[in-house]
């Protein structure tokens, strides 16, 4: 079947699907609107097929997400290509989704931002579909190109697109370690997504708020940095600011303010999956201009919460090079001291979390799971802010 690849409204290539694969790229009609870091010189090697491909199944949820098996079955064992293709590979993070030739479909009639959508996708990824419900069953959703290999899915509240996240293992700490996050990034006066918690069917899981809407879209720090080859001589850090000079980013200043001001958080937080494809940029999708770095989100991998009471008391967590840090450095230390995070943020207002230990305190003892874990937390949480303010000082 041929379809169009458009920017909302804006024809960008003409492609053939067989089945759930994409056969052949019959021509590229708009270059300018093509999505970043397609058919780049860092990909020569691959043909423009296979670029596309590979574009095409990151859009898809991947294989390592949590009951996916289990949810695919229930949806008619069908695979995470042919969900993409189900939903025309619409998303709630960007502009760009695949029309169908035949078709005399509009933007403004099918995209998520402004029509609702089926909570069917993300019933069986959550398991809870009732099978009553199979005979109706709808894939027209945004959970089809949603990433991450957490248990995920995308409601509406009240008109508001919001994402409801879960945790991993028994604690199911992630959540908790998000709120953590915002309510840091809140006090410091640093951009970033609110999240809070919502407790469903005995489990937890973080609730956020669509923060790219029908104008915007959200494009990773590892599309950006894949527009060009890095040269052997710059440190990632370095290219990646390349990189957006190159995308017409003017700002670098504030681009710069901004990353810092993350990975401050990140190490208060001992996030140990800060990777490209969690940070990103945003820009408007009709005339592409870059409003700059996205709000701080996806924090939940932070505050120890996959090593055990044990661990903690055993201290682990007073042992930095141990405390794995992404994506400049190999731990939080050395990411502060690459970059010019003292520039940035010594001045940040540090004496705003004086008492946020006790906020975790309560935080934390709503997670029934937590345990004796809480209080280790809590002292862990104001020695990395005292270490962090010392580090700046340098």
């Amino acid at each position: 079947m041929k379809y169009t690849l458009c920017h909302k409204d804006i024809p960008v290539l003409n492609f053939i699907v067989i089945g759930d694969e994409i056969s052949e790229i019959l021509d590229v009609i708009n270059e300018r609107h093509l999505p970043v870091g397609m058919f780049n010189e860092c990909n020569k090697e691959l043909s423009s097929k296979q670029q596309f491909r590979a574009w095409w199944r990151d859009r898809s949820i991947p294989a390592s997400r949590q009951n996916l098996r289990d949810a695919l079955e229930l949806l008619g064992n069908i695979t995470t290509e042919q969900l993409v293709t189900r939903s025309y590979a619409l998303s709630l993070s960007d502009q760009y989704w695949a029309k169908p030739a035949d078709s005399n479909l509009k933007w403004s009639d099918v995209n998520f931002f402004e029509n609702d959508f089926s909570e069917d996708v993300g019933k069986a990824l959550f398991g809870t579909l009732d099978m009553q419900d199979i005979s109706s069953l709808s894939l027209i959703s945004p959970d089809n190109t949603s990433d991450g290999w957490l248990k995920k899915k995308w409601i509406i509240d009240n008109g508001e697109r919001v994402l409801l996240k879960g945790g991993s293992g028994e604690s199911q700490q992630e959540p908790f370690n998000e709120v953590l996050a915002s309510e840091i990034c809140k006090r410091l006066g640093i951009p970033h997504v609110d999240y809070s918690i919502v407790e469903n069917d005995g489990r937890y899981y973080s609730a956020c708020k669509d923060f790219i809407n029908s104008d915007t879209e959200l494009i990773s720090a590892w599309h950006i940095k894949n527009i060009q080859k890095k040269a052997n001589t710059d440190s990632e850090y370095k290219h990646l600011l390349k990189c957006c000079k190159a995308l017409g980013m003017n700002d670098i200043e504030q681009i710069e303010k901004q990353i810092c001001q993350m990975l401050v958080v990140d190490s208060i937080l001992a996030n140990s999956d800060r990777h490209f494809n969690n940070f990103g940029f945003v820009r408007k999708a009709d005339n592409l201009e870059w409003k700059g770095l996205a709000p701080v989100y996806d924090t939940g991998t932070s505050m120890f919460h996959d090593s055990s009471i044990y661990d903690l008391k055993n201290g682990i967590a007073a042992i930095p090079y141990k405390i794995v840090a992404k994506p400049f450095a190999k731990n939080h230390q050395e990411q502060i001291k690459k970059l010019p995070c003292s520039k940035y943020c010594k001045d940040l207002p540090f004496e705003n979390l004086a008492d946020i230990s006790d906020f975790a305190f309560a935080l934390f003892k709503l997670n029934r799971h937590l345990g004796e874990k809480t209080n280790l937390l809590c002292t862990i949480l104001q020695v990395r802010i005292r270490e962090i303010q010392e580090l700046l000082a340098q």
